[in-house]
């Protein structure tokens, strides 16, 4: 399909991060799909809602409004510096879990993931959509972009996400056919007895850790830390993967970290 060839914007993304935040989980409850309990479906069509909302004036409207509200002023002088305002230039990925009748509905647009620990070791949970993924690379191809160095058109080191229009403006072909798309990937896992934990994190957080040693150094913590708050350990743990100086091993440690923790109770 011949497209436009795209001048790439810089892309990050806080208020695209900040509009989901907001409009997924009402979007989501107000489903059709949830309301007839079929989850899957229902976190499918309320992660491609989030595009066709920011393709409008009103979601447009919205960033603005969002990237006005942010109070740090570093922040603000490098937004204000980029040369796009709006959805085309800004996108996150997203990694949700649904705890609902038992069961477990992970839905991952990105290279995002989230892994459970039971009985001592790690299961993904999820699977990072990267640009050179044969899957992602077809629809990349297709859409009319190409892949090189790892990146979408020499920009993007992922192949999903939310917000990014300007990735998702070929003519003819719907939101899940874009070269960047919002689409979903849904495990669905009945909870089990012997789950311990699950952590949910961003790349930057995988990149520099295996899924083993990020599950090995909790289960640690949580035994010579019984009472710590799970935020304090979080907070600990996060701050042990920065680094120091980004010449002394590649960038790891260097990229955005985003972390959660979330404990089962036994009962």
């Amino acid at each position: 399909m011949a497209m436009e060839v795209i001048k790439p914007i810089v892309s990050i993304g806080p208020e695209v991060s900040e509009f989901a935040k907001r409009k997924l989980p009402d979007i989501l409850l107000n489903n059709s799909k949830y309301s007839e309990g079929v989850y899957d479906q229902a976190l499918v069509e309320s992660f491609l809602e989030v595009d066709k909302i920011l393709f409008t004036e009103q979601g447009a409207e919205e960033i603005k409004t969002i990237q006005a509200e942010r109070t740090n002023n570093a922040q603000r002088t490098l937004f204000d510096s980029m040369p796009d305002k709006g959805p085309d230039g800004r996108g996150c990925t997203a990694n949700v879990i649904l705890f609902k009748d038992g069961n477990m509905y992970i839905a991952n647009a990105g290279d995002s993931r989230s892994i459970l620990a039971t009985k001592g070791i790690g299961i993904d949970l999820s699977r990072d959509h990267k640009p050179e993924d044969k899957k992602e690379t077809e629809r990349i191809i297709k859409a009319g972009g190409y892949v090189t160095n790892g990146r979408v058109v020499g920009n993007l080191n992922l192949s999903r996400a939310l917000g990014d229009l300007q990735y998702k403006r070929a003519a003819g072909l719907k939101l899940e056919e874009q070269m960047i798309t919002s689409m979903p990937d849904i495990l669905k896992q009945k909870l089990g007895q012997d789950y311990d934990f699950i952590v949910m994190g961003c790349d930057g957080i995988y990149d520099t850790l295996t899924t083993k040693q990020i599950v090995e150094h909790f289960y640690k913590e949580f035994k010579e830390k019984p009472d710590t708050p799970l935020k304090q350990l979080v907070e600990e743990f996060v701050d042990s993967l920065v680094s120091p100086d980004y010449t002394l091993n590649e960038g790891r440690g260097c990229d955005n970290m985003t972390c959660i923790l979330i404990k089962f109770n036994r009962k």
